[in-house]
């Protein structure tokens, strides 16, 4: 099987998610996670790609993981109450590597936002792990999830 490019997935997932976002569809969305020394490679295509889209982004730089095994993602946002909820979750010591769930209504898994957004149900039809071709393609060393030190 031929092997995907890691920098390519990387953008053409950004694209995709970045396109939700833009359009409202979601509230944020992460780019894959990646080691801090692929940041020069990736950053001055992944920021094209999100301005030509309209959004705003973080770059998170994750400095509760430890250095040896840390990773980055961008976080990509159109309204700043929306980075605002992600950096409040994150001061309360969550980080999505290790308890994404908290993360999963931000990212807008299974809810709806919006005008009229309390007359949706939120549900999800069937639970799937939204990580594993990230796993496969970027981390095939299996070094995703990140470990936890305790």
């Amino acid at each position: 099987m031929a092997e995907i490019d890691r920098h390519s997935f990387i953008w053409g997932m950004i694209a995709a998610f970045g396109e939700c976002v833009a359009q409202e569809v979601k509230k944020t969305a992460f780019s894959p996670p990646f080691p801090p020394s692929e940041l020069e490679q990736l950053e001055e295509e992944a920021e094209r790609i999100m301005r030509e889209q309209g959004l705003s982004f973080y770059l998170e730089r994750n400095p509760d993981i430890p250095e040896d095994k840390r990773v980055y993602w961008w976080v990509l946002y159109k309204f700043p109450e929306v980075l605002g909820e992600y950096e409040a979750l994150r001061e309360q010591g969550y980080n999505p590597g290790w308890e994404f769930d908290r993360f999963k209504n931000l990212l807008s898994y299974g809810t709806a936002w919006g005008p009229g957004h309390e007359a949706v149900v939120p549900q999800i039809r069937e639970e799937a792990s939204p990580m594993d071709p990230v796993a496969r393609i970027l981390f095939p060393d299996h070094g995703w999830p990140v470990e936890r030190d305790v």
